[in-house]
């Protein structure tokens, strides 16, 4: 299961961005040009995860700054009070409608007249 914990998360991006500086110096120190560097599997990797993990810290502020807010609507929501709305009086109760006699179904006698 994936951490949610800013703290945790942050910890990660900065594990992947030693990885990729480290990995960025050694090709430096070997040679290669910008592009040949830029073409780099595992450079485009580490690259991808670090930008998934500011995409993962993004969601994790929105959450944090949606939870402040819903906090903030609560309290002021408590804070207030409640408007009494006018009391109408309850008519009586109405009285069921009367039942209505059920129509009884007439039987077919249509087979047995001679």
């Amino acid at each position: 299961m994936a951490s949610e914990s800013k703290e945790t998360r942050l910890k990660q991006k900065a594990a992947l961005e030693a990885k990729l500086h480290k990995r960025l110096t050694l090709l430096t120190e070997k040679g290669l040009d910008k592009t040949d560097i830029d073409r780099d599997v595992l450079v485009k990797q580490l690259k991808a995860e670090r930008k998934s993990m500011a995409a993962r810290l993004r969601a994790i502020d929105a959450k944090v700054a949606r939870t402040a807010d819903l906090a903030a609507i609560k309290a002021e929501r408590l804070a207030k009070p409640k408007e009494e709305a006018p009391k109408t009086k309850k008519a009586e109760p109405q009285p069921p409608p009367e039942a209505k006699p059920k129509k009884k179904k007439k039987k077919e006698e249509g087979t047995s007249q001679a």
